[in-house]
């Protein structure tokens, strides 16, 4: 579905979505207990959909997808093998892997769209040698098929800590359930440790004990068993960020609902936005953003890629050169995205480039805009274009928005409530 984005003064109060990734982790910890648990604040993203969906097959009763969710865990045994579908999903991907060893010998996991693309290495490189059959093949639809069948067993396991945390944090729901004790080392330099501090704290909320001797070092005994977790979801700040950024670039959004004191890496935007000389106000429960005199800066990303894009349009429309350092795992995403925020900034008559893992801009004056530009089927990018265009000279057409599906669903509806133009 294409999307026109007109040049528009956004201005209200709002409330981002709830935190992906705690939804995810909340979700798990509930459906792996043998309890009830009752999770309010959830919005109905593909990702976390697809992420109830193999709850499911997997025993869990969910009732609803959307506001107040409640998840009887183990509701019934899984079948072997059993058919998990994971969307677009990486971290449904990554965290079902070992649980579905302990839980069901395996599964097949489906995979849509890009995800297939996407590293599994790292737990092929790690089961395959225990025994473990891993079998990629192309279903009967169309879609990738990946079949893994074995057992997860108990001992000690090695993973380097550059890549994704998705894998870190898919062995640490796995390996409490196992009859023996288990250590889990993660090899520095650790990336995302945000990422995996929320999986810690889900489990320790599950009732599950892990415990770290040493920086990436984890001893997680055996034979454990979740426990009910209820709870409200925070909001989310990689979303938060996007209108966070749009206040540095002239909106007027008071933020609503966001807690500084979150373990979400993503909160480091209010630090990166103050870095290129904006100014945090915090009123009345709200956190909105002046612009001030932006200015180029050097910002270290490597722990939170996601907001890079966002961040990258600010740094084009501040006065110098800015540096967005650590943005490697970008080209992992749904799609390269540090290529695509190049290329899309330069589109709209930014000036960017590559070079390596760092994403360089100049900053221009304006954004002339006055193009149709594809999406790359990625929510983030998006949402970077749809917050160019309310300050361009020109509008935007933005070609496949139904992206915007993948992780905030209502984001138009937010835009336009706002005052965006968007047809």
């Amino acid at each position: 579905m294409d999307c026109q984005f007109s040049p528009s003064h956004l201005a209200g109060r709002t409330v981002p979505p709830a935190s992906k990734s705690e939804t995810h982790r909340r979700l798990i910890c509930a459906g792996l207990s043998r309890e009830t648990s009752t999770l309010e604040g959830l919005t109905a993203s593909q990702d976390t959909v697809a992420t109830m969906r193999c709850l499911r097959a997997l025993g869990a009763d969910i009732s609803g997808t959307e506001g107040t969710v409640t998840v009887c865990g183990f509701a019934r045994r899984p079948e072997l093998l059993p058919v998990l579908d994971c969307g677009e999903s990486a971290s449904t991907l990554r965290f079902f892997v070992p649980v579905a060893m302990v839980l069901a010998h395996g599964g097949v996991f489906r995979m849509h769209g890009r995800l297939s693309q996407r590293p599994m290495d790292i737990y092929r490189e790690l089961f395959v040698p225990r025994g473990v059959l891993w079998r990629m093949r192309e279903g009967a639809d169309g879609a990738a098929e990946l079949t893994v069948t074995g057992d997860l067993g108990a001992g000690d396991y090695v993973l380097p800590g550059n890549v994704s945390s998705q894998f870190v944090s898919g062995l640490l729901f796995a390996l409490p359930m196992l009859d023996g004790d288990s250590t889990l080392k993660v090899l520095p330099p650790i990336e995302s440790a945000s990422y995996i501090a929320m999986t810690v704290r889900a489990l320790r909320e599950g009732g599950i004990e892990v415990r770290e001797r040493e920086n990436g070092l984890w001893e997680i005994p055996g034979r454990q068993r979740y426990h009910a977790q209820n709870g409200v979801m925070q909001a989310d700040w990689s979303q938060a960020a996007v209108l966070l950024c749009m206040d540095a670039l002239g909106a007027e959004i008071g933020v609503e609902g966001v807690n500084e004191r979150s373990i979400q890496g993503d909160r480091a935007v209010l630090a990166h936005l103050e870095t290129l000389g904006a100014e945090i106000v915090r009123e009345d429960g709200c956190i909105s953003v002046k612009p001030g005199e932006l200015h180029g800066a050097e910002l270290d990303l490597h722990d939170t890629p996601d907001i890079a894009p966002i961040l990258a349009l600010v740094c084009q429309l501040a006065k110098g050169e800015s540096r967005l350092t650590g943005c490697g795992r970008l080209r992992l995403k749904e799609c390269d995205r540090l290529a695509a925020t190049v290329r899309l900034l330069n589109a709209l008559g930014g000036d960017a480039r590559e070079e390596g893992d760092t994403i360089a801009v100049r900053g221009v004056e304006r954004l002339r805009g006055g193009v149709t530009v594809d999406g790359c089927h990625d929510h983030r990018m998006v949402m970077l274009l749809s917050a160019a265009a309310s300050v361009a000279q020109q509008p935007v057409t933005v070609q496949g928005v139904e992206a915007l599906e993948k992780s905030w669903p209502d984001y138009l509806d937010v835009y336009r409530a706002l005052g965006g133009k968007a047809e």
